[in-house]
């Protein structure tokens, strides 16, 4: 007869008695005051709310928080989904653990564009507060940890979304902290949902294998302990087990199947010292022939996690390739735990020197996330700065400079100090000159050459491979165009001021834009003028805050199918249609179209002219009753994001030129993307705007066309970009 496993209550009750009695205290309030907070509320699960609390509570202690951590953790969700007032939790607990709730909590004050806004506005919230508190992110990290353990509950498209933003974010949050048990599970729940065939495939043929492997673990672990034995070595020696995401990801990767994959096989071995490390590596390659080009020294070069290890690849017994890590029992924490292993506290203070070095990398990405206004653009600095794979080089005196793969003696000059960038005239690396779009190698050494006189390139920006030096030199363009990006921002604004016949005046700008300036992340008017003068701000997104919004009145709560079906479009003979724009060739308002009746999908609306619609009727024998007569309803206009992809000749200032196009148009642009291809010499733009009619949309191409360089425009209604 099998045993209920302990409700979260016991569990916490049970785990808690590490802490001292006054911390208990403290903690068994902060679960009486989450407790009463969330009474009532019930997860999708069905179990109350203050059991998700628990449970991040019951993770944090895992890792050995403190107790303010575990306070922050019961409490982390009050703020978000209850009444309670921060200044209300601000008087009921001490200090830091308001602040570190606050931290974990998402913006609900604030209105935005779009899910992708409200989404970036909200990692980037997270991302200051755990550059003032690294333990927000280890909340953070156990909440969503939580989360994915009981997504089951949830419907499908918010479990691929979810998977989809813990695999892209929280996984490669938690490895550049080190974390690496957090990031294994993590990974390994997200793959479950987004890669589910993959998974259970690989979880079978892991299960198949697991008892011939264990035989071959155990017997190579009694071999290398009877050797070490012999040498007076004393260690503790595992097997280690492969999480699935990181399988799946060799297999992707090296396109290989399964049977291909060759080193499953793995131990880990823990001693003591230093010196016992190195001296087990002798004795491992000299009863096992090495792998060339598979060994690692992360404890003498230790990665920015602060991951330190001895990684080598051997011929182990029966001729099985079998990779082993050597470490310390102090890596060994380290390695599992990462920026949570440091938290070590002494009379109540933490090792803050150790853990602002460790972190010395997320102090220089606040220095320039808060700039960035475009939620593409926030989202791609983090995955090339911050998630990318990584290349380590050396500066002179040979300290460790670690940098996103691909990077260039650019990157490097602006990692070390913003004027050491602005300055650099050229580059050695290794003692031998190079240009500075050389692409740096694990173990370069780089010495960057200065001059008073040198300056940045507007070619930089096509060279350099982290965000973090392309903003800088934006910076530099932008300040020293200063001026002149205010009186072009002021000419933009008053022209789409007046396109929208506004009655306000010049004058009256300042102070009516004052309470957006905060939207545009501005600091002043003149620094708006300046943004849009560059073309980082649309004009027609500014003058869009002067605009009142006209008040609706309530509308009736629409049935069923009129929530399933898309407005806009009249279908003879047939009242409150399901519909559905066809994606091959994205009809918009103004296109002549044509309805097709689909089985079970209500009525796909497609152009007369659809290539896909004709193939459809002609090779595939269907129907042609099946067409019906479409129109668009005009008593019901309609808006419809189009995506347009602009390839140009590359060069400087078409971003600003493509831009006061659309601006000029009084279109809302949505969101924008650019990447510029330097072999090739072009750049691919693209742009989401909101249109209102077909002949809006040709109209805006037609313009397109006429800017220099410009080579092909497309557009599309999809919304992926």
């Amino acid at each position: 007869m099998t045993t209920a496993p302990p409700s979260p209550i016991d569990q916490f009750e049970e785990v808690k008695q590490c802490y001292t009695e006054q911390e208990i205290a403290l903690i068994d309030r902060a679960y009486a005051f989450a407790s009463a907070a969330h009474k009532g509320q019930l997860r999708m699960s069905g179990t109350p709310h203050i059991y998700h609390c628990l449970e991040v509570a019951i993770i944090l202690t895992e890792l050995r928080m403190d107790s303010a951590s575990i306070c922050a953790g019961l409490l982390h969700d009050v703020l978000e989904d209850t009444d309670i007032a921060y200044e209300t939790m601000k008087a009921e607990f001490p200090s830091p653990i308001p602040e570190l709730v606050e931290g974990v909590t998402k913006i609900s004050t604030l209105r935005f564009r779009s899910a992708r806004e409200e989404q970036v506005e909200n990692l980037r919230k997270m991302i200051l507060a755990m550059a003032i508190d690294i333990r927000v992110i280890i909340i953070k990290l156990s909440d969503r940890l939580h989360n994915m353990r009981t997504l089951q509950y949830l419907p499908l498209d918010k479990q691929l979304s979810i998977s989809r933003d813990t695999l892209d974010i929280y996984a490669q949050l938690a490895n550049r902290l080190g974390m690496t048990r957090i990031r294994s599970e993590l990974e390994d729940l997200a793959m479950s949902y987004l890669h589910s065939e993959a998974y259970q495939e690989i979880t079978q043929n892991v299960a198949r294998k697991k008892a011939q492997r264990e035989v071959l673990i155990q017997r190579s672990i009694a071999y290398l302990r009877d050797h070490m034995e012999r040498h007076d070595i004393s260690a503790t020696i595992q097997g280690r087990s492969k999480h699935f995401y990181s399988i799946f990801q060799k297999m992707q990767k090296q396109h290989l199947s399964f049977d291909e994959i060759y080193d499953l096989s793995a131990l880990r071995i823990v001693t003591e010292t230093l010196e016992q490390c190195y001296d087990i590596l002798g004795l491992v390659h000299s009863v096992w022939r090495p792998i060339p080009g598979r060994f690692k020294d992360y404890i003498a070069l230790p990665k920015e996690n602060m991951y330190q290890s001895i990684h080598t690849t051997v011929v182990g017994l029966g001729g099985e390739v079998t990779e082993i890590q050597i470490r310390t029992s102090d890596m060994h924490k380290v390695a599992e735990e990462g920026i949570a292993a440091h938290w070590l506290y002494k009379e109540g203070r933490t090792q803050e020197e150790e853990i602002d070095q460790k972190l010395l990398w997320l102090r220089q990405l606040t220095e320039w996330i808060k700039d960035i206004r475009d939620p593409s653009d926030f989202l791609n600095a983090l995955k090339e700065d911050v998630f990318a794979d990584i290349v380590f080089c050396f500066s002179p005196k040979g300290d460790v400079v670690e940098l996103p793969k691909d990077s260039t003696p650019i990157d490097f000059a602006y990692h070390i100090h913003t004027e050491i960038g602005e300055h650099c005239i050229g580059a050695r690396v290794n003692k031998k000159y190079v240009p500075l779009r050389y692409t740096l190698h694990n173990g370069d050494m780089v010495e960057i050459i200065t001059s008073k006189t040198g300056h940045p390139s507007q070619d930089w920006l096509d060279i350099v491979k982290t965000s973090r030096a392309r903003n800088k030199i934006r910076h530099y363009f932008k300040s020293k165009n200063y001026e002149a990006d205010i009186q072009q921002g002021k000419d933009l604004l008053w022209k789409a001021t007046r396109a929208k016949n506004l009655t306000i005046t010049q004058a009256e700008l300042p102070d009516r834009l004052a309470p957006h300036l905060r939207a545009f992340r501005a600091n002043s008017f003149e620094e708006l003028l300046a943004e849009i003068g560059f073309g980082s701000i649309i004009a027609g997104q500014v003058v869009a805050k002067l605009t009142p919004e006209p008040q609706k009145p309530e509308p009736a709560k629409p049935s069923r199918a009129q929530r399933r079906s898309t407005p806009g479009v009249v279908i003879a003979g047939v009242q409150d249609p399901l519909v559905r724009f066809a994606g091959c060739c994205s009809p918009i308002p103004g296109d002549p179209i044509v309805g097709f009746v689909t089985r079970g999908r209500g009525v796909s609306i497609h152009k007369e002219e659809c290539a896909s619609l004709r193939h459809l009727i002609v090779q595939s024998s269907q129907d042609k009753s099946r067409l019906i007569p479409t129109q668009w309803d005009v008593n019901q206009p309609t808006y419809s994001k189009v995506l347009v992809k602009v390839v140009s000749r590359d060069r400087t200032g078409l971003l600003k030129d493509l831009t006061s196009v659309i601006s000029s148009m009084n279109l809302m642009i949505l969101g924008s993307h650019s990447k510029s291809y330097s072999q090739k010499g072009q750049a691919i733009l693209k742009f989401q705007i909101l249109v209102e009619n077909a002949n809006q949309i040709n109209d805006l191409l037609n313009r397109l066309k006429n800017v220099n360089g410009v080579i092909s425009l497309t557009r599309t209604l999809r919304h992926n970009y």
